[in-house]
């Protein structure tokens, strides 16, 4: 069995769900108190359900095979762990700023030049700064970065943004979607001091994959999914009847535009003509109407609406995409180099 590790709850696990759903991957957990699941696509694989920051360490183990979990805790938790491999760096969700905020009453202090000054003045005085984090690798490294020298890093675990309120910190690093938290606790972002753009990703331990060729093959059947669901989301598909004499003339008709032909040309197939009961002529002088499919770039929809209305069309119906599969998974091609990579 693969050992699939999901977040257990919050807004992650809602997300995660939801994402592995829409991929063909629906997770299915029948008793919500128990901390294991299945997923029905792929009965060779268990899910187990942990907090995120446990995904990083248990795939760092071994414990667990793949997981889903944040960008910022895979580096602040597992840096440089050859047994950690990000198998997609970004799911499409899950986004938050990891970044720097102060009390708004710090009016001398907008950007990490301030801050950096005011951590000196601050040294020559005999203080630190106290920064309240659960990122205490990353933030050193970013700090040490801006010229940021001395400061403390205050272990913060619960409700990190109410720190400076309560007294054992000055200032916090922790991450926001949308700074709504920050601004109800009197915090104000301080520009130029995101330290990481962070969002949901998949990881791999490595020496499971390198042992086990099932479980390789497994995390390529999930990759293969996720990358095609992804791609599928930046593409429509435009059908239409289009009137011509031939398949020849209409599909010249349709490249006249050719970023509007679809990905490789349309697909043009004749229309049985229920006045008639039959076909059009295939070549020849009578005209008759053809069914014409495109794919195009979601933002194009329009434009290849309007191009089919120019050409005399009629019927024309847009559809959603779940798939869209190129000649080979690039994700899983980036796996394998990262497996064959020496640690």
């Amino acid at each position: 069995m693969l050992r699939f590790a999901l977040p257990s709850k919050g807004s992650l696990y809602e997300a995660t769900l939801a994402f592995l759903e829409s991929s063909g991957l629906k997770v299915s957990r029948p008793n919500p108190r128990q901390y294991t699941a299945r997923i029905r696509a792929l009965p060779e694989v268990e899910v187990l359900l942990h907090r995120p920051a446990d995904i990083v360490t248990k795939v760092a183990a071994g414990d667990v095979d793949l997981g889903i979990t944040g960008l910022d805790l895979l580096l602040e938790l597992a840096g440089d762990d050859p047994n950690v491999l990000i198998a997609d760096e970004d799911l499409g969700f899950g986004g938050v700023d990891l970044v720097l905020a102060v009390p708004e009453a710090w009016v001398d202090v907008q950007s990490w030049r301030d801050l950096a000054d005011l951590a000196a003045e601050w040294a020559a005085e005999g203080r630190q700064l106290r920064i309240a984090t659960k990122y205490p690798n990353l933030v050193r490294a970013f700090c040490y970065r801006q010229g940021i020298n001395v400061f403390t890093l205050v272990d913060s675990q619960g409700a990190t943004e109410a720190a400076p309120a309560l007294g054992y910190a000055d200032l916090i690093a922790d991450i926001t979607e949308t700074g709504t938290t920050f601004r109800e606790n009197r915090l104000k972002i301080v520009a130029g001091t995101t330290i990481l753009r962070s969002q949901a990703c998949l990881i791999a331990a490595r020496r499971a994959l390198l042992s086990d060729a099932r479980k390789l093959a497994t995390v390529k059947q999930i990759l293969e999914l996720i990358e095609a669901r992804r791609r599928a989301r930046g593409f429509a598909q435009v059908i239409a009847n289009v009137p011509g004499r031939s398949i020849e003339e209409v599909g010249q008709r349709i490249v006249t535009v050719p970023e509007l032909a679809g990905l490789q040309g349309p697909t043009i197939a004749p229309v049985f003509d229920k006045q008639r009961g039959a076909l059009p002529p295939v070549h020849g002088d009578a005209p008759g109407w053809f069914s014409v499919s495109v794919v195009v770039p979601s933002e194009r929809t329009l434009q290849a609406v309007e191009h089919l209305r120019a050409i005399g069309s009629t019927g024309i119906v847009v559809l959603p995409l779940h798939y869209v599969f190129a000649d080979r998974s690039e994700s899983f091609a980036r796996l394998e180099a990262r497996l064959r990579a020496a640690p």
